[in-house]
């Protein structure tokens, strides 16, 4: 069964590499797998990025790269709550160190409330997770600060052109037309959802749903809406109070891109836990425990995978599938891996 276990856990880390490298190569960066055709979310995007670092340290090089020419685009506020809402000190600790490393002047007032969020006990932890924390001779002095232990490097630049980038990242247009702020989100966000071809339930944008993915009140979308509607850019369907694009200025993307709308904060989540579910086959040798487990992680997290895309996810054991003590681990894990793998082949354009 440990043998098993192993080459599902290679399986997964592949899979997860290759889902976070999509969100990035759709920002502008070339790395491995292909490119998310879905819209795309800049600051969920930095915090998978704190994840897929410790798989492939070539992201870790072209975030900072890209962090170094679209700063400026970043939703600091926006950022901060995300990755207080995850509550993972990895992710405010690797945060943290990277935009000090960027720039320590612009990105002062967020760095200073990482530091608050980092408790006195963490143990220095290597980037890689394959590597142990006396790998690296020469290191990082700032990371190490931060508690991480990783070698000191001069990022390369390996990004596409700006204005190809541009041209397939309609939230980096409206952020640099409306700022890096909740009514370019917002504008973004329903523009995409008016103008996809084919739309799923995810796609009908009501405020709730878009006070839900931006992270913010539902008062601050309201606020946001008024201004729209008193401005003849949208109005709302009294069926369903889904918002509908009227008369707003409309970027249109390339045919490959902004196909429909995307929850990629829940997405992450996901990413996060199929990470730490591959960890626990390792460590787990009881085998009613680990069926258990994954059968936590199919329960409650499918359901994301579900809602983003029609992905077709079990039903209650004991129920349609038949007790859950019929099922070997590498049944159910094939379940995992299959699901995971079946998003990941819709959402991506292949390279």
């Amino acid at each position: 069964m440990q043998q098993s276990q192993k080459k599902y856990k290679v399986s997964i880390i592949h899979l997860v590499r290759n889902l976070i490298w999509a969100q990035w190569n759709r920002m502008g960066l070339n790395g491995t797998g292909g490119a998310n055709r879905y819209s795309v979310d800049i600051e969920a995007s930095l915090i998978a990025a704190g994840y897929g670092s410790r798989l492939d340290g070539r992201l870790y090089e072209g975030v900072w790269s890209w962090i170094k020419l679209y700063g400026n685009i970043i939703n600091k506020e926006r950022l901060v709550t995300l990755v207080h809402k995850r509550g993972d000190e990895w992710i405010v600790r690797f945060l943290g160190a990277l935009l000090e490393n960027t720039d320590e002047m612009l990105w002062k007032g967020v760095i200073k409330k990482f530091r608050s969020m980092c408790s006195p006990s963490w143990k220095e932890t290597p980037m890689s997770i394959s590597a142990d924390a006396d790998t690296w001779h020469d290191k990082d002095p700032i990371m190490q600060k931060w508690g991480i232990s990783c070698a000191r490097l001069i990022p390369k630049q390996k990004m596409l052109e700006h204005n190809i980038i541009l041209q397939n990242n309609i939230w980096m247009q409206y952020r640099y037309l409306y700022g890096a702020t909740t009514r370019a989100d917002v504008m973004y966000l329903l523009n995409v959802s008016h103008n996809c071809r084919n739309k799923r339930e995810i796609d009908f944008l009501t405020s709730v749903r878009l006070a839900d993915r931006l992270c913010c009140h539902p008062s601050t979308i309201y606020r946001i809406q008024e201004d729209l509607e008193k401005g003849g850019f949208i109005e709302r369907t009294m069926g369903t109070w889904t918002i509908v694009v009227k008369n707003a200025l409309l970027i249109e993307s390339s045919e490959d891109y902004d196909v429909g709308t995307i929850d990629w904060v829940k997405i992450n989540l996901f990413i996060d836990a199929l990470l730490k579910l591959a960890d626990e086959l390792e460590v787990i040798d009881n085998e009613a425990i680990l069926k258990s487990r994954i059968q936590a992680f199919q329960t409650n997290y499918f359901p994301i995978l579900f809602l983003n895309h029609y992905i077709e996810a079990p039903g209650a054991y004991g129920s349609g599938l038949g007790p859950l003590e019929k099922y070997s681990i590498d049944q159910l894990f094939e379940m995992v891996e299959n699901a995971t793998r079946l998003f990941y082949r819709i959402v991506c354009r292949e390279k």
